[in-house]
Protein backbone atom coordinates (compact mmCIF):
# COMPACT_ATOMS: atom_id res chain seq x y z
CA UNK A 1 0.00 0.00 0.00
CA UNK A 2 1.45 3.42 -1.28
CA UNK A 3 2.11 6.33 1.74
CA UNK A 4 1.86 10.19 1.47
CA UNK A 5 5.44 10.39 1.47
CA UNK A 6 5.72 12.10 4.48
CA UNK A 7 8.51 11.92 6.61
CA UNK A 8 6.84 9.31 9.48
CA UNK A 9 4.93 7.25 6.71
CA UNK A 10 7.88 6.85 4.68
CA UNK A 11 10.08 5.67 8.05
CA UNK A 12 7.81 3.59 8.79
CA UNK A 13 7.61 1.97 5.74
CA UNK A 14 11.54 1.62 5.88
CA UNK A 15 11.09 -0.31 9.06
CA UNK A 16 8.16 -3.11 7.99
CA UNK A 17 9.98 -3.83 4.82
CA UNK A 18 13.57 -4.65 7.16
CA UNK A 19 11.56 -6.13 9.84
CA UNK A 20 9.76 -8.42 6.89
CA UNK A 21 13.16 -9.19 5.70
CA UNK A 22 14.67 -9.84 8.68
CA UNK A 23 15.84 -13.66 9.18
CA UNK A 24 17.28 -16.19 12.01
CA UNK A 25 18.70 -19.61 10.79
CA UNK A 26 17.72 -18.61 7.27
CA UNK A 27 14.24 -18.53 7.78
CA UNK A 28 12.00 -15.17 8.19
CA UNK A 29 11.18 -14.45 11.31
CA UNK A 30 7.93 -13.13 11.20
CA UNK A 31 5.43 -13.91 9.44
CA UNK A 32 3.68 -10.74 9.51
CA UNK A 33 5.76 -7.46 9.20
CA UNK A 34 3.69 -4.56 8.05
CA UNK A 35 3.21 -0.32 8.91
CA UNK A 36 0.38 -0.54 11.69
CA UNK A 37 -3.60 0.10 10.64
CA UNK A 38 -4.88 -1.88 13.53
CA UNK A 39 -4.77 -5.58 12.13
CA UNK A 40 -4.64 -6.75 16.04
CA UNK A 41 -7.26 -5.37 18.45
CA UNK A 42 -8.50 -5.32 22.25
CA UNK A 43 -10.68 -8.19 23.34
CA UNK A 44 -11.53 -9.37 26.84
CA UNK A 45 -9.49 -12.78 25.87
CA UNK A 46 -6.53 -10.40 24.82
CA UNK A 47 -5.90 -9.73 21.07
CA UNK A 48 -8.45 -10.22 18.08
CA UNK A 49 -7.35 -11.67 14.47
CA UNK A 50 -4.07 -12.28 16.72
CA UNK A 51 -3.39 -15.89 15.14
CA UNK A 52 -3.84 -14.68 11.75
CA UNK A 53 -0.73 -12.35 11.46
CA UNK A 54 1.54 -13.91 14.64
CA UNK A 55 4.16 -13.87 14.60
CA UNK A 56 3.95 -10.10 13.74
CA UNK A 57 5.92 -6.92 13.75
CA UNK A 58 3.88 -3.82 13.06
CA UNK A 59 5.46 -0.28 13.04
CA UNK A 60 3.90 2.75 13.80
CA UNK A 61 5.04 6.56 14.42
CA UNK A 62 4.01 7.55 17.91
CA UNK A 63 5.26 11.12 18.75
CA UNK A 64 7.82 14.17 18.47
CA UNK A 65 9.73 15.88 21.06
CA UNK A 66 10.72 19.20 19.41
CA UNK A 67 12.76 21.70 20.46
CA UNK A 68 14.77 25.07 19.01
CA UNK A 69 18.69 24.92 18.74
CA UNK A 70 20.99 27.92 18.73
CA UNK A 71 20.06 29.41 15.99
CA UNK A 72 16.37 28.70 15.96
CA UNK A 73 16.80 25.83 13.90
CA UNK A 74 14.17 22.82 14.53
CA UNK A 75 15.58 19.54 16.01
CA UNK A 76 12.64 16.32 16.60
CA UNK A 77 12.99 13.65 18.06
CA UNK A 78 11.17 11.12 16.07
CA UNK A 79 9.43 7.91 18.32
CA UNK A 80 8.54 4.95 16.53
CA UNK A 81 6.85 2.04 18.42
CA UNK A 82 6.91 -1.61 17.30
CA UNK A 83 4.59 -4.54 18.43
CA UNK A 84 5.42 -7.77 18.17
CA UNK A 85 3.85 -10.77 19.05
CA UNK A 86 4.02 -14.37 19.34
CA UNK A 87 1.14 -17.26 19.81
CA UNK A 88 2.01 -20.88 21.13
CA UNK A 89 0.57 -24.24 22.01
CA UNK A 90 2.02 -24.75 25.29
CA UNK A 91 2.32 -22.19 27.68
CA UNK A 92 5.21 -19.62 28.27
CA UNK A 93 6.49 -20.67 25.05
CA UNK A 94 5.10 -17.30 22.90
CA UNK A 95 6.95 -15.35 25.81
CA UNK A 96 10.40 -17.39 26.09
CA UNK A 97 10.46 -19.79 22.94
CA UNK A 98 11.59 -23.38 23.22
CA UNK A 99 14.00 -25.40 20.49
CA UNK A 100 11.86 -25.35 18.02
CA UNK A 101 9.65 -21.87 17.83
CA UNK A 102 11.30 -17.78 18.75
CA UNK A 103 9.39 -16.13 21.60
CA UNK A 104 9.30 -12.77 22.22
CA UNK A 105 12.08 -12.90 24.37
CA UNK A 106 15.08 -13.85 20.77
CA UNK A 107 12.31 -11.66 18.70
CA UNK A 108 13.25 -8.40 20.87
CA UNK A 109 16.85 -9.22 20.87
CA UNK A 110 16.64 -9.40 17.12
CA UNK A 111 14.52 -6.45 17.01
CA UNK A 112 16.93 -4.14 18.97
CA UNK A 113 20.35 -5.91 16.86
CA UNK A 114 18.43 -4.62 13.32
CA UNK A 115 17.39 -1.17 14.86
CA UNK A 116 19.69 0.28 17.30
CA UNK A 117 22.18 2.69 16.27
CA UNK A 118 20.95 2.05 12.66
CA UNK A 119 20.96 4.89 9.89
CA UNK A 120 17.97 4.32 7.72
CA UNK A 121 19.62 5.56 4.19
CA UNK A 122 20.75 8.76 2.43
CA UNK A 123 17.70 9.51 2.11
CA UNK A 124 16.21 10.46 5.10
CA UNK A 125 17.70 13.03 7.10
CA UNK A 126 18.07 12.22 10.44
CA UNK A 127 20.81 10.54 12.93
CA UNK A 128 20.63 7.16 13.82
CA UNK A 129 17.81 5.20 15.35
CA UNK A 130 18.31 4.30 18.97
CA UNK A 131 16.50 1.72 21.23
CA UNK A 132 14.41 3.40 23.93
CA UNK A 133 12.54 0.65 25.45
CA UNK A 134 9.57 -1.80 25.99
CA UNK A 135 6.46 -2.42 27.43
CA UNK A 136 4.15 -5.71 27.51
CA UNK A 137 1.55 -5.47 26.11
CA UNK A 138 -0.19 -8.84 26.46
CA UNK A 139 0.58 -11.60 29.22
CA UNK A 140 -1.17 -14.62 28.63
CA UNK A 141 -0.49 -18.66 28.64
CA UNK A 142 -0.04 -18.86 24.83
CA UNK A 143 -0.04 -15.51 23.78
CA UNK A 144 2.54 -12.44 24.28
CA UNK A 145 3.32 -9.25 23.21
CA UNK A 146 5.40 -6.31 23.47
CA UNK A 147 5.48 -2.90 22.10
CA UNK A 148 9.24 -1.65 21.55
CA UNK A 149 9.82 1.78 20.95
CA UNK A 150 13.00 3.78 18.84
CA UNK A 151 13.76 7.24 18.44
CA UNK A 152 15.78 9.20 15.78
CA UNK A 153 16.94 12.88 15.89
CA UNK A 154 16.22 15.19 12.97
CA UNK A 155 17.79 18.64 12.32
CA UNK A 156 15.70 21.06 10.55
CA UNK A 157 18.64 23.93 9.59
CA UNK A 158 16.61 27.30 8.95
Amino acid sequence: MANDGGLMAAMEQWMADRLAALTFEEKNVFKTAEVWKHQVGPTNAGMEAFERYEPFAFVSYQAADAAREGDYDLRQVLEFAILIGVESKADGVARIGDANHLGTSKLRDLVINLFDRVHPGGTFNCDEFYYTGDVEVLDAPKRHAIQMTFEASQLTLS
